[in-house]
């Protein structure tokens, strides 16, 4: 089968013809999202927090068909891939909150991934089964249930910022506006922000070079802020942008400090959390808004073979929503 692979950080993707999986339930592969986590894992930045061995096959945002099954899954079964396995025992796994398992591995990083013609699934608790477009499916996988996660609690009437316009802050756009919240979305690439006036952003703010945050949001105040992206620049003002009792909800990670003067955060109440992507319960419910037609991932579609071209896209801010690879 033809795959893409990581043989060493810092460089393009390999494409050659390997051996296909054998064990565990087998997937023809029918779509895998490309996300910004596969550039960060391509460039090494990931390399000490997550024990990546080399060579890999990455994507970790896949929908597939069952050729090789068991007793839950038959042949062709269409199925979205939960890409978090865990120990199967720990109170995370127990409530299907993979993702925190002190033993997770993540399929297209520590397992082989989507980026090739079949894929290996170690258990089957991690599958969904689904019907749709499999293009606009994949996406859902990481993207979605990030998007979901991301939104959980707000509700009709909140003043939202979101901080980045990738196809993670596109879901949750498109996922705020049907809970009824005020959205403004701010960022630095005009086609994507006229993407986010498009599907139902209040407000659009184009970051001119050489602003900060706060300069650009003229004395708004909001009761959430989601950063999708989580760098020094995003981080250094959100805090002082939330009302009382505000939220920060950091996304994003590039890698970025915050840092918050106490007497900020206690006289006014405020809270910080960091969304992990999300539990199999969210890729449900993420999967139910889609099945209903209330949301649509929007999507860029590449031939797994020319897979280094979607990746030169996304480094360069070209691709609006997700860039999908689908074989061959």
């Amino acid at each position: 089968m033809l795959a893409a692979i990581l043989r060493s950080f810092g460089e393009e993707l390999s494409l050659e013809d390997v051996r296909e999986p054998s064990n565990g339930i087998i997937l023809k592969v029918l779509a895998t999202g490309l996300c910004h986590g596969d550039l960060h894992v391509m460039n090494g930045d990931w390399k000490y927090e997550i024990k990546i061995e080399l060579p890999k096959i990455l994507g970790h945002e896949i929908v597939g068909e069952v050729v090789k099954g068991n007793h839950n899954f038959k042949e062709g079964d269409k199925v979205l891939v939960y890409n978090s396995v865990g120990c199967g025992k720990c109170k995370y796994c127990v409530s299907r909150k993979y993702q925190y398992c002190e033993k997770v591995k993540i399929v297209g990083l520590n397992i082989d991934g989507g980026f090739a013609e079949y894929v290996s699934v170690p258990t089957d608790n991690i599958l969904l089964r689904v019907d749709g477009n499999p293009v606009e499916l994949a996406p859902l996988a990481d993207a979605g249930i990030t998007a979901y996660s991301s939104t959980k609690g707000i509700g009709e009437g909140d003043n939202v910022l979101i901080i980045g316009t990738g196809a993670v802050a596109l879901l949750a756009l498109q996922i705020l506006k049907l809970k009824g919240a005020r959205i403004t979305v701010i960022g630095h690439n005009k086609n994507k922000l006229g993407k986010a006036k498009e599907i139902g952003a209040d407000e659009v703010i184009d970051i001119q070079d050489g602003s900060t945050i706060a300069s650009e949001i003229n004395e708004s105040k909001f009761d959430y802020i989601i950063d999708y992206v989580g760098s020094d620049y995003t981080l250094s003002d959100s805090m002082w942008l939330l009302n009382r009792e505000g939220e920060l909800r950091i996304v994003g990670e590039f890698g970025g400090t915050l840092t918050v003067p106490e007497q900020l955060l206690v006289l006014k109440g405020l809270k910080v959390r960091g969304i992990l992507y999300g539990n199999f319960d969210d890729l449900i419910s993420v999967y139910k808004l889609y099945n209903e037609g209330k949301i649509r991932p929007i999507v860029n579609t590449y031939r797994l073979r020319d897979i280094n071209k979607s990746i030169k896209g996304l480094r360069e801010g070209k691709v609006i929503g997700r860039a999908v690879i689908v074989p061959p």
